[in-house]
């Protein structure tokens, strides 16, 4: 496992490059328009109280925008790579997760399935067309199951994350089984799990572990709060 962060950014060029920019400059203007909605609810709040409520549908997608954006931005911040792919980023679910929890299982799985074509063109390793629809659309739409757990962020991630990790063992036992002998594997599917774990997983529990601090929990509350 190698320590990626610097280098990778170092080493962007070309689409990568401009996608990492496109994708900062995207999120510096969603960020802008989520700050004036959230100003204009808290006039709207202090002078007619009995309008608030549910955000608007134009919210609803704008937050989601930006949940996916901030994701994919966090995407490039890898932190170990594995040889055979593999990634731990800085938190890249955790936007999805927090978005799923808050708006609910519709919006939720749109922004998780949006999430999944952004990494298909950030860059897509594909052996075969199954393999390619578990490790990309199956497993990081199923990130959207957070939603399922609205009152508890933590345990919408874990599970959620579980639930990729799951996807993308399935692609790795059936797909990728002939390297388990090279790393000392008599079974596919146990090399599969810890391979996926060492990376998702790993990239799973610090998502937990973030999504526990209370600084973070109220963050998440203030930004798409529904009140």
């Amino acid at each position: 496992m190698e320590f990626k962060l610097f280098s990778k950014l170092a080493s962007l060029e070309g689409i990568e490059l401009y996608m990492l920019l496109g994708g900062l400059v995207v999120l510096g203007v969603l960020i802008a328009v989520v700050v004036s909605y959230a100003k204009r609810a808290k006039v709207q709040a202090a002078t007619q109280p009995e309008a608030v409520g549910k955000p608007s549908r134009t919210q609803s997608l704008v937050y989601g925008a930006l949940s996916i954006t901030l994701a994919f931005v966090l995407s490039y911040f890898k932190l170990f790579s594995l040889p055979l792919g593999g990634t731990i980023t800085l938190l890249s679910m955790l936007p999805i997760f927090a978005y799923a929890a808050y708006f609910g299982p519709v919006y939720g799985f749109t922004a998780a399935f949006a999430f999944s074509l952004l990494q298909v063109v950030q860059g897509a390793y594909i052996v075969h067309p199954v393999q390619f629809i578990l490790d990309y659309f199956v497993a990081f739409t199923l990130l959207g199951t957070a939603a399922f757990f609205p009152k508890n962020l933590p345990l919408g991630a874990a599970v959620a994350g579980f639930l990729r990790m799951m996807a993308s063992t399935v692609s790795g036992a059936v797909f990728f089984g002939s390297y388990a002998a090279d790393y000392g594997f008599s079974n596919p599917w146990v090399y599969s799990l810890i391979y996926n774990f060492l990376t998702i997983g790993v990239d799973t529990i610090l998502c937990v572990v973030v999504a526990t601090l209370p600084p973070v929990q109220r963050l998440f509350k203030r930004v798409f709060s529904k009140s």
